[in-house]
């Protein structure tokens, strides 16, 4: 009886915003990658975890689980599938709808920064920081690298024309030709990320400029920050570049001309998308936000949805709401980034229906009871439970920790 009145009174706040104007919330860590095709979305974050959503209703679809540390890198492949990559160097392919991939590599000595598909559909190429760029022959399965740059190689795209082009910290930009180097322009400054234009390469630098090369040289530049930049993303004539103070900048692809400045307030903004009439911004608070590419304003609302944090109003609530970006508290949501939080306590650890754990966890003896869940948080998630992807998080004050507590009694039971 209790939980139905409770239900009717939070009933005005637990109505969803419309799909369209809805961020994309699961991650529990910053968002290191994005890619986009259609309306569908796949992201990669710092807390291990790849992401494949539905753009138009916001749902995650899929939770992509391999990589040992940040998923650095994603894309999408012709087949329907996904390509994954991350600070552990390796590299995984997954089948549409498949919960483990389907080939692996584990070449790279270092993290990868980006991966690229041939137009062709035929190749898959990644960035690493080992100064290697590899090649994956998706019909094959076959993987080999190239000595690409004397130091990390921090971008990668392919041009329509099937050159594939990269960029490294020897500033050098690298146009490959059949796996072999065949032009080599000289770059101004320490680059951190390139996208393809119809007249030539948008590149962005650490010193927080961001410039155009063709053939010859460069032909445009904009200073756009005193401090680096970090991500970029260019379609529909739409240059995007994002700097590490989480300032996002909209310019002309054709002349650099600014169309609006944004400060999403999401701290760095590490990945930027473009897709149909939005862009995408990839935050260090764990969410995806969407913008209006023409006008420049938010699409959704920048916070945790009501329906997601369940407030009511209590000081658990308040605690709750970093923990909803990756847990669900009802049976009906199910699990996101992390198991559900249904039905917790009483349950032993590593056996929430339909998630996958890791072996670590699921090899524990630990039982969820409030003195336990209070430990976790005490103690920190690597030191009570060794072997978790959960991200490192404390809670170091006894009456917040015991107020999540009897947040979670009430709402889970």
């Amino acid at each position: 009886m209790r939980r139905f009145m409770l239900a009717v009174l939070l009933a005005p706040t637990l109505l969803a915003a419309p799909a369209a104007a809805q961020d994309l919330q699961g991650h529990g860590g910053p968002v290191s990658a994005l890619a986009v095709e259609g309306a569908a979305v796949l992201s990669g974050s710092f807390d291990t975890r790849a992401i494949v959503w539905d753009g138009e209703s916001a749902v995650a679809r899929l939770v992509l689980r391999f990589h040992d540390g940040s998923v650095t890198a994603t894309a999408f492949l012709p087949d329907g599938g996904f390509a994954t990559a991350g600070q552990d160097g390796r590299i995984a392919l997954w089948d549409e709808d498949a919960r483990e991939p389907r080939f692996t590599t584990a070449l790279h000595q270092g993290p990868v920064a980006e991966l690229a598909v041939s137009p062709d559909g035929t190749v898959l190429a990644a960035a690493s920081w080992d100064g290697r760029i590899q090649l994956v022959d998706l019909t094959a399965n076959e993987a080999r690298l190239v000595d690409a740059h004397q130091g990390m190689v921090t971008g990668i795209a392919y041009r329509a024309d099937g050159d594939l082009l990269s960029i490294g910290s020897d500033l050098r930009l690298v146009t490959w030709r059949d796996g072999e180097s065949a032009h080599t322009l000289g770059l101004p400054d320490s680059p951190n990320g390139l996208a393809v234009l119809d007249t030539g390469v948008a590149v962005i630098f650490a010193d927080g400029a961001l410039r155009v090369f063709d053939g010859d040289g460069m032909s445009g530049e904009r200073q756009l920050s005193q401090r680096p930049l970090v991500s970029i993303a260019s379609s529909n004539g739409v240059l995007a570049a994002a700097a590490v103070t989480g300032e996002v900048w909209l310019l002309d692809a054709g002349n650099l001309a600014s169309r609006h400045a944004i400060l999403p307030e999401q701290g760095a903004i590490w990945s930027l998308a473009i897709t149909g009439d939005d862009l995408l911004t990839g935050g260090a608070d764990g969410l995806i936000r969407r913008w209006d590419l023409t006008t420049g304003a938010p699409r959704g609302s920048g916070e945790a949805p009501t329906e997601i944090a369940f407030d009511d109003g209590s000081r658990g609530a308040e605690v709750w709401r970093s923990c909803a970006l990756c847990h669900a508290l009802t049976p009906d949501d199910g699990n996101r980034a992390g198991p559900t939080m249904h039905g917790i306590f009483g349950r032993r650890i590593g056996t929430a229906e339909g998630y996958d754990y890791s072996q670590a966890l699921r090899e524990m003896d630990i039982v969820w009871t409030p003195r336990t869940v209070a430990e976790l948080f005490e103690y920190g998630p690597e030191a009570y439970t060794p072997g978790t992807r959960m991200p490192e998080q404390r809670i170091p004050s006894d009456d917040d920790r015991e107020a999540l507590v009897e947040f979670l009694a009430r709402m889970t039971e």
